[in-house]
């Protein structure tokens, strides 16, 4: 039977509670911190993903309403090993002759001032830079759009609707801060990332994943080591 036959009911506070206390709090310190001390961007987004989901947990006491639930060790490799090989797949058919990864990587590193995923291979070239991306990216950044997108709010929407419409809805909501992009991108390439890369890859196939197994993990994990494989050979 699948996970998402279950409702989400809340309960008392536990382990899973107390991590995702600790971790989104972390998070919000750490992204205000990092920015005041690199004199980077202020991270406006980070911060607004991060908010809601703290106050659901304080006030309903449920970690798994947030995604942050316990999974299985094989479900998560095997769902995990599932949305590495669709990501590959993507990346493999659009980033050789469109660039369009590339030219987001490129443009985060040349923007004034930088943001604290991407600054990190600025203020510290070589492989302290490329740790410092994959640790805020993991901790921080990347991870407080999945609590957001595919926890709190996702969760809270298959209470109320289909498992596709559920992950559909979500998908285009966590694509429309994405769409920005078009602004900065050639158009070909705003519109490839915003469609294929946003809302096809991360919103639909991760929003899929995080609806069968109602937790964030296997698709954070995918996100972040998709964002570091692909900066790594585009930079």
């Amino acid at each position: 039977m699948s996970t998402t036959d279950h409702p989400i009911d809340a309960r008392s506070w536990g382990k899973a509670e107390t991590l995702s206390l600790v971790w989104i709090s972390a998070a919000v310190l750490a992204a205000i911190g990092i920015s005041t001390w690199l004199k980077g961007a202020f991270p406006s987004f980070t911060l607004l993903w991060l908010i809601p989901p703290l106050a659901s947990l304080l006030l309903g006491r449920s970690a798994r309403r947030l995604g942050i639930g316990p999974l299985p060790w094989r479900d998560y490799i095997r769902w995990t090993l599932i949305l590495l090989a669709a990501f590959a797949l993507l990346m493999a058919l659009f980033e050789p002759w469109s660039h369009t990864y590339r030219a987001l990587v490129s443009m985060a590193v040349a923007s004034t001032p930088l943001d604290i995923t991407f600054g990190w291979l600025v203020w510290f070239p070589g492989l302290p830079g490329y740790a410092g991306l994959l640790l805020v990216s993991g901790l921080v950044t990347i991870f407080a759009e999945e609590v957001f997108f595919h926890g709190w709010l996702l969760q809270a929407l298959l209470q109320k609707m289909r498992p596709v419409w559920a992950v559909l809805l979500t998908a285009a909501l966590m694509t429309l801060p994405q769409a920005l992009v078009v602004l900065v991108l050639p158009l070909r390439q705003g519109v490839l990332y915003v469609l294929m890369y946003s809302f096809l890859e991360i919103g639909v196939i991760g929003g899929w994943s995080a609806a069968r197994t109602r937790t964030i993990w296997p698709v954070l994990t995918t996100a972040v080591l998709t964002n570091f494989v692909l900066t790594l050979l585009v930079n």
